[in-house]
């Protein structure tokens, strides 16, 4: 299967303290062109942000679009590449608001 940009997917996603993972949604970032050409998608981490939200943050402003249970977050700070059998299943997809809040934490952090 192949995913598209601003797709939300079920992926195992590393915490940062260690070597662990955990299922969670994520936001697919990259062009099309990332995958036909490497085969890997760029992913931002998702999450209820439960324990606060941080700086950058983004909220999904409809969850259910998203096809996550509950709101949450899109953290463009908290990127990971996955080959596509990492990747479990589309779940939604994200709003145009959400969209440019995206592009323009990446483009704020990877000027250029």
């Amino acid at each position: 299967m192949t995913y598209e940009r601003w797709d939300v997917v079920a992926v195992p996603f590393p915490f940062i303290e260690g070597t662990e993972s955990k299922r969670r949604p994520a936001l697919v970032v990259s062009a099309a062109a990332l995958h036909d050409r490497h085969r890997v998608y760029w992913t931002a981490m998702i999450t209820t942000a439960k324990a606060g939200e941080m700086p950058d943050d983004i909220r999904i402003s409809d969850h259910r679009k998203a096809g996550l249970p509950e709101s949450c977050v899109i953290r463009p700070t908290r990127m990971m590449t996955l080959g596509p059998a990492q990747i479990d299943r589309r779940l939604g997809s994200i709003g145009s608001k959400e969209r440019a809040a995206v592009l323009a934490a990446i483009k704020r952090f990877c000027p250029g």
